[in-house]
């Protein structure tokens, strides 16, 4: 039962609440209506202390950053600082595209000279002074260091205290430009101290990554390349083994438009065949790249001689264009919210609709409760050009959506869309009196004719105060009613949609004799009389017919006996479900419609135990016609189509006698096929 609320103070506490949450309820944050394009920044610091010649010998740094510098895509920028005590080399930003500028990197970090103490904080100083600020730069400084800050032969003046300050300062303008540290320690031995690297890595919520041989080098451009770049490193294969290698390589065609093929070896390959277009191929002492310029092949074959008992790990990576985002809510009041997620290009955030995209594409959504957070998963459906499900908004709060999208190799998360869900009250449709004919039956009163809820939920009422004058109960959605003398009363109605939303309604009703109800209805008759009389007066009685005409037999009246739609019948046939389920054909007579001159599909729905979640069923209409007709509208974002047209919002067309409705709800997977038809005789 819902209680009657009578303090004021409280009614206006929870008005001014509603009024604040519909101003924010359209209102996103995350960047839920935007596909971010980062500009991804980095720098490369180098140590070239004299202990590196021991803990580097094989330069494994300087392999890792060709290895780096020939996996990047287009839209990375590089820079280098090669230091010791002092700073040897700064080399500014420079696109990857600029090949004379990769060459230049590569060579400077393959011809390093080592020597000299260890300043950290100098070369971090530097590094970050090198990157861009800005909320589209996303920063990367990866260091690399056998150890920490040695200052105690150097000839330069500087103290510990100095570099560590510079640390700081470092670390302070790092946070502020989006920079993220990375640090990775070089030993042969293992023996390295780092609990100062991953200090470092910790100041910017980086990592700390140790390497010591050749055979790390797979993994750890994988962690690093990964968690810097936000582009994932796919593990193809890896086996140890000699002579001839062949692969088919699965590719991501059409999510990406750059790709590389990695093939890391401990004693290097060359003589690599392919079948890929728009490649070339760059070899080094530990590894192989394939670069591929625009992708189309879903496949590509690769072949190559391996060397005696070689270990070979092969990585895919691919610079993905073709990011989800989940749809902003058109209306976050509603019961059941409909959630879209679809494909947009990045950067120019066109939305994509080639379907082959989506043919084998699946996706899970996760709910957040900001407040408790706890979270629910939903699997989402494949609508062809969009993944869809419904969430429903039993408890209106703030919720953070986001969705995991995969196909094959490709794996997205979209952008977090959190927004506050609210609900709207019930209203009442208008404030005219009810008025009943004066007798000693219980009469029934629909109030889903007098009630909306705009959110598509189920109303419940309540009686609060009434007199004893006459007898009211409540039915479910009927108001039932023994007036047995004439009398005008008032009853006050609580009308509730369960999910907060309260209407406290005065229903004035009137019981009147027999001759008053049916007044409007008797002066109705006699003025057409009068009109049809004077009519034959004037045109018929001297114009009398040249030639009596044969009588036509006559056709009983569509809506005769006890009901308005005594002679409809309706056969419903449900051709998909969002859900999945399988629902019967369905047959509804006008005898489950008794003194109605209009009902809603979700009125039949809820008739026949039809359960699918359709709430803008309650807006779909259907109304009694003249010579066996029936009119129907809809106030929806539905397809309706009738004889091969379109039913647009608020048209109010005829249905015929067999006559086919067609009708694809707003989560544009449920699809109904209504037909009219005239009802069966019965013997």
């Amino acid at each position: 039962m819902i209680k009657k609320k009578r303090n004021s103070v409280k009614k206006m506490v929870l008005l001014l609440f509603f009024c604040i949450s519909m101003m924010l309820c359209f209102t996103p944050v995350f960047g839920a209506d935007t596909l971010e394009q980062k500009n991804i920044n980095i720098v490369f610091v180098v140590d070239c202390s004299n202990s590196m010649n021991f803990n580097d010998k094989n330069n494994l740094t300087g392999e890792m950053i060709k290895l780096f510098t020939n996996t990047t895509f287009s839209d990375t920028k590089i820079g280098l600082v090669l230091y010791d005590d002092t700073i040897l080399e700064s080399v500014p930003l420079a696109s990857v595209k600029d090949a004379g500028a990769v060459k230049n990197i590569q060579q400077k970090v393959q011809s390093m000279v080592r020597k000299g103490n260890t300043d950290i904080g100098l070369a971090l100083n530097e590094a970050v002074d090198l990157l861009p600020q800005g909320e589209q730069e996303q920063n990367i400084i990866i260091l690399f260091s056998d150890g920490q800050t040695d200052l105690n032969a150097t000839k330069t003046g500087r103290t510990l205290q100095n570099s560590y300050e510079d640390e700081n300062v470092a670390y302070e303008k790092a946070n502020k430009n989006n920079t993220r540290i990375f640090t990775v320690g070089l030993s042969r031995t293992g023996s390295l101290d780092t609990a100062y690297l991953e200090k470092i890595a910790s100041q910017t919520n980086g990592a700390c990554y140790l390497l010591q041989q050749a055979s790390q080098l797979p993994d750890l451009f994988q962690a690093i390349y990964t968690k810097a770049t936000e582009n994932n490193v796919n593990m193809i294969d890896t086996f140890t083994g000699s002579g001839v290698y062949e692969k088919q390589i699965q590719m991501i065609n059409g999510f990406a438009d750059e790709s590389a093929i990695v093939i890391h070896t401990q004693n290097g390959i060359q003589n690599i065949t392919t079948d890929c277009k728009n490649s070339a191929i760059v070899y080094s002492q530990n590894y192989a790249v394939i670069q591929i310029k625009e992708p189309s092949q879903d496949t590509v074959k690769i072949q190559f001689q391996m060397p005696q008992k070689d270990t070979v790990v092969i990585e895919t990576i691919h610079h993905i264009t073709v990011l989800p985002k989940i749809e902003a809510f058109s209306k976050n009041t509603l019961l059941y919210l409909p959630i879209n997620v679809k494909l947009y290009e990045k950067g120019t955030q066109k939305e994509i609709t080639n379907k082959k995209l989506y043919e084998n594409m699946t996706a899970q959504l996760v709910v957040t409760d900001v407040e408790t957070g706890e979270t629910q998963k939903i699997t989402m459906g494949n609508a062809k050009t969009a993944l869809m499900t419904s969430f429903e908004n039993r408890t209106p709060k703030t919720y953070r959506f986001e969705a995991t999208v995969t196909s094959g190799l490709y794996q997205r998360k979209t952008p977090v869309y959190e927004v506050e869900l609210g609900n709207t009250n019930p209203y009442a449709i208008d404030n005219k009196a009810i008025n009943l004919l004066k007798k000693d039956t219980i009469q029934e009163i629909d109030l889903n004719e007098y009630f909306r809820d705009d959110d598509g939920d189920g109303l419940v009422y309540q009686i609060g105060k009434k007199e004893d004058n006459f007898q009211a109960e409540i039915d479910k959605n009927l108001l039932l009613i023994k007036a047995e003398k004439e009398i005008t009363e008032e009853i006050e109605l609580y009308v509730s949609d369960a999910r907060g939303g309260i209407l406290t309604k005065t229903l004035t009703i009137n019981a009147m004799p027999f001759w008053i109800y049916y007044k409007n209805v008797v002066i109705g008759i006699l003025l057409l009389f009068a009109i049809l009389l004077c009519i034959y007066i004037v045109v018929i009685k001297k114009h009398p017919k040249q030639k009596q005409e044969q009588p036509k037999e006559p056709q009983p009246p569509l809506f005769s006996g006890g009901s308005i739609f005594s002679n409809a019948r309706f056969e419903g046939y449900f051709l998909n479900t969002l859900s999945g389920n399988e629902i019967p054909v369905l047959n509804w007579n006008a005898s489950y419609i008794d003194n109605k001159k209009s009902i809603t599909l979700a009125e039949l729905f809820h008739i026949l135990d039809v359960t699918e979640k359709l709430p803008e069923a309650h807006k779909i209409h259907f109304g009694a016609g003249k010579n066996g007709t029936v009119l129907f509208y809809h106030d929806t974002d539905c397809i309706v189509s009738l004889r091969g047209k379109d039913i647009p919002k608020g048209k109010k067309e005829v249905l015929q006698y067999e006559d086919k409705l067609y009708i694809v709800f707003e989560d544009h997977v449920t699809e109904i096929e209504l037909r009219y038809k005239r009802k069966r005789k019965t013997i």
